[in-house]
């Protein structure tokens, strides 16, 4: 199993943030935290986060753009002090996670797992940890597309280099600037260091918990839109959309939709640093919209069928268990009757929820159908418990 472990991965994921904690922890115990360092941690986050979004991502990912190589260059230097992994190989993966999405080739699919906590670890930071992980894995579709990219071969072939250079003196150089002291370099360091881990985290956000809560209004899959996420991931939040058109520049579409990459790639264009800007047409937009409804509203009415066979299922054994206690001991009978009838009519109750969703709603939502699975196993744990309660008295009998 510890053959398995990927031990870089392990210290630049987790260990190397843990000492960045413990080194915040005892700075702030020793000097005055303030404006500075508050500001070289959002530095550090938000420089993360855009070099995620407008390099890894929408350009050496999915091509949603060109630029120039000095731009490029910029990137490449960013990109490395970000701490995951080479473009290349970041770039590999996520075509793997496109191309096979949520199937067992997906390298970071949440169904790993039949356990949602197991499936939401593994997603987020858990396939890293071993193998490979997201460092060296770079597949032939990559290599073809970017093999002759001098800029990203010669990051890949000096990626550790340029990740210690991007993680120690350039935040330090950059404290040292705006602080003029030794300790508003080690600020700089420290702090920037930090902002950078917790984007970290945050990025992963997007292989988890975007694949597990959200609205699914452009694609059916695992894929969702978290609003609520779009100040800290400033546009990959709208990840429905994305695996529904994964070549076009914009994650939030709508005009008012909060995706700061799009608007940076787009100032881009407009002063020739970038050209070639993809955009899907909003016809194609609409039409994928309307075809997903139907898609959904066709699994959510099966959903509602296979638990309406449920119940009807349940409901036969608790007639079953009536007509065993019409048949047994006083003693036995008077001990479960109650119960088994508050059982039952709760059965019905669900019945009766799942006949008025099944004929009154077209497409009831996520949010319906999983309080109903929830209430029928409810239902059904305590009519299993009941059940066993039965058959026991009656052996005692």
């Amino acid at each position: 199993m510890f053959k398995e472990l990927n031990i870089v991965g392990i210290f630049a994921l987790i260990a190397y943030p843990m000492i960045l904690i413990a080194l915040a922890i005892f700075y702030a115990t020793s000097y005055q935290v303030g404006w500075f360092e508050v500001t070289l941690f959002l530095t550090g986050y938000y420089v993360s986060n855009i070099t995620v979004g407008i390099g890894f991502h929408r350009l050496w990912s999915h091509d949603t753009y060109k630029t120039n190589k000095f731009v490029e260059f910029i990137l490449i230097l960013l990109s490395a002090g970000t701490l995951q992994g080479p473009a290349l190989s970041w770039a590999s993966n996520h075509f793997m996670h496109h191309t096979y999405t949520d199937t067992e080739k997906d390298p970071h699919t949440p169904l790993k797992y039949n356990s949602r906590i197991m499936g939401f670890l593994w997603s987020h930071m858990g396939w890293m940890l071993v193998g490979e992980g997201s460092y060296k894995s770079i597949d032939k579709v990559t290599i073809v597309k970017h093999g002759r990219n001098k800029l990203l071969r010669w990051q890949l072939k000096y990626y550790w280099h340029i990740a210690i250079l991007m993680n120690t003196l350039v935040p330090a150089a950059v404290g040292y600037i705006f602080g003029t002291t030794a300790l508003a370099a080690y600020a700089g360091f420290l702090f920037i260091g930090l902002g950078r881990a917790v984007q970290q985290q945050v990025t992963f956000f997007v292989n988890s918990l975007c694949h597990f809560v959200g609205t699914q209004k452009y694609t059916n899959g695992t894929s969702r839109d978290i609003w609520w996420l779009a100040l800290l991931l400033l546009g990959e939040n709208w990840h429905n959309f994305h695996h529904a058109f994964p070549s076009d520049y914009r994650n939030g579409h709508k005009w008012h939709q909060f995706d700061v990459h799009k608007w940076i790639i787009y100032l881009m264009s407009k002063c020739g640093l970038a050209w070639g800007l993809k955009r899907t047409a909003e016809v194609r937009v609409e039409a994928r919209i309307a075809q997903t409804v139907e898609q959904v509203a066709k699994a959510h009415k099966e959903r509602l069928e296979l638990l309406k066979n449920k119940v009807e299922e349940l409901d036969v054994v608790c007639q079953q268990k009536f007509q065993e206690l019409e048949n047994s001991s006083a003693g036995a009978k008077e001990k479960f009757w109650q119960s088994l009838s508050k059982a039952h009519y709760n059965l019905n109750n669900i019945r009766i929820q799942l006949q008025n969703h099944m004929k009154n709603f077209e497409n009831p939502s996520d949010k319906i159908i999983n309080a109903i699975n929830k209430k029928l196993k409810k239902a059904e744990n305590s009519l299993q418990k009941l059940y066993s309660d039965i058959e026991r008295i009656k052996s005692y009998a």
